[in-house]
């Protein structure tokens, strides 16, 4: 799956950083192989973490300083992942039932057309499925 050093690609980040990032993709992992899902390799990033050709996009660690997403993002504290699903079929795979088994968060499909956001920090709202 998805590697330590693919997530924070050379990005400075600190053990909690990277403790947060193993308990986030241990729980993509079982969650993953529950649903018999491999997602596919970006073809801009060459990982299965969604971004876009060059390295924006950040779909991975984001430092407090990037300008991608909300400045409260669950990226800046090695909590959120942006996984690459050009067809939705994570997305569509994904039921509130099977995100709470494994103590998981999305944003809402329609948002994240050709990536399926998962985090392990619950949005204000507290729903599994929530709108960015």
């Amino acid at each position: 799956m998805i590697s330590l050093n693919q997530y924070f690609a050379g990005k400075p980040h600190n053990p909690i950083h990277e403790n947060n990032f193993i308990d986030l993709i241990g729980r993509i992992e079982a969650m993953l192989s529950y649903l018999g899902y491999t997602p596919p390799v970006c073809p801009n990033t060459g990982t299965q973490i969604s971004g876009s050709k060059g390295g924006s996009g950040d779909g991975g660690f984001r430092l407090q300083t990037a300008t991608t997403g909300s400045g409260n993002s669950s990226h800046k504290e090695a909590k959120g992942i942006d996984i690459f699903d050009p067809l939705n079929t994570l997305d569509d795979m994904l039921t509130d039932e099977v995100l709470t088994k494994f103590n998981l968060y999305r944003e809402a499909p329609e948002a994240t057309v050709h990536w399926t956001h998962i985090s392990t920090r619950a949005p204000n709202s507290g729903k599994r499925t929530f709108q960015p």
